[in-house]
């Protein structure tokens, strides 16, 4: 007789405080966890419970922070009697009483690097994974990845204690799969962008590789957004142009790009209408795996937004 199916529900709260470092030494500091490593952490998704923990990071511009964590569906000799899928939620937001820090970017990776999902400033996103029925033992290992990108002068505007990141991350195993999304979405803000590259590919002369990018801004507000202008950092990858709907300005620090409409005088172009979309693409020399950041819309009728829903797809098989 088959024995009673360990894994019923586990909810896992994950948290992570993240400080700004002053802007006097600009440099990183991790506190001492688990003899003064960064912790992996490993959720074991048998028999119902809860497990936490929680620690502190100083992070400053241009630093990155990574950690790593396992999902496992067995504990010492008992293994999960059934398929088992699982849904991790990342919420990317304040810490309690202070302000975010805008620009940073947290994504999540897997096991080969692949970034899976990320957010820019303040955000939600989900990670689905599974483990098929197996007499042995399972694990997926992912790493988080926290980055703030050289923004220049405006960095000092996120220095000191008034600032701070918490990255929460609740789990949620199931016999049944499950699916993004949630019972209380965050609310929605005013725009959203989502910013797609295609895999990059070698150039066979010179051996760089280049990627095609996609910008899209939503308007979600109720007013018109008119002679729209867009502007962020990205690093590492550097974008050459912009094939249509949109011009590059030029002179630009390096790793800071902005792109206006295209002037057609053209509604449909020119402005965002409410509910509506733009997008512009083109090409750009990198392996396309890095957020944008530090992103400001902006119009002619309306004060520069910087508070703005990110999503990120890396390496798509296709632009639609």
């Amino acid at each position: 007789m088959k024995k009673t199916i360990f894994v019923l529900l586990l909810v896992l709260t994950m948290v992570s405080s993240i400080v700004a470092g002053t802007l006097a030494m600009y440099t990183a500091s991790i506190d001492n966890l688990g003899e003064g490593s960064v912790v992996a952490k490993e959720f074991v998704f048998v028999g119902d419970g809860t497990d936490s923990f929680q620690h502190g990071i100083k992070i400053a511009p241009t630093e990155i922070v990574r950690w790593q964590f396992k999902v496992k569906n067995y504990q010492n000799y008992v293994i999960t009697e059934t398929d088992l899928y699982y849904k991790l939620t990342f919420n990317v937001l304040a810490v309690q009483g202070k302000a975010a820090i805008q620009p940073l970017t947290v994504a999540v990776k897997d096991s080969q690097g692949n970034v899976l999902k990320s957010v820019t400033g303040t955000g939600t996103f989900d990670v689905l994974g599974s483990f098929p029925l197996s007499e042995v033992g399972q694990e997926n290992e992912y790493e988080v990845e926290i980055y703030w990108p050289d923004g220049g002068p405006v960095d000092i505007d996120y220095a000191g204690n008034n600032y701070g990141t918490a990255v929460k991350v609740d789990a949620i195993a199931s016999q049944l799969p499950l699916s993004e999304g949630h019972e209380n979405p965050p609310e929605q803000k005013d725009v959203s962008i989502r910013y797609e590259t295609l895999t990059p590919w070698q150039n066979g002369q010179s051996g760089i590789y280049q990627f095609e990018y996609k910008v899209t801004i939503t308007n979600n507000s109720d007013e018109a957004i008119k002679d729209w202008s867009v502007a962020f950092s990205l690093s590492t990858d550097r974008i050459t142009q912009a094939w249509s709907n949109a011009k590059m300005v030029a002179g630009l620090p390096e790793g800071m790009y902005k792109f206006e409409n295209p002037g057609y005088n053209n509604q449909s172009t020119d402005n965002i209408l409410p509910g509506q979309s733009v997008s512009f693409r083109g090409p750009a020399y990198g392996m396309g795996t890095h957020a944008i950041g530090n992103i400001i819309v902006g119009g002619s009728n309306v004060s520069d937004i910087g508070d703005i829903d990110l999503t990120c797809e890396f390496g798509k098989s296709s632009l639609n």
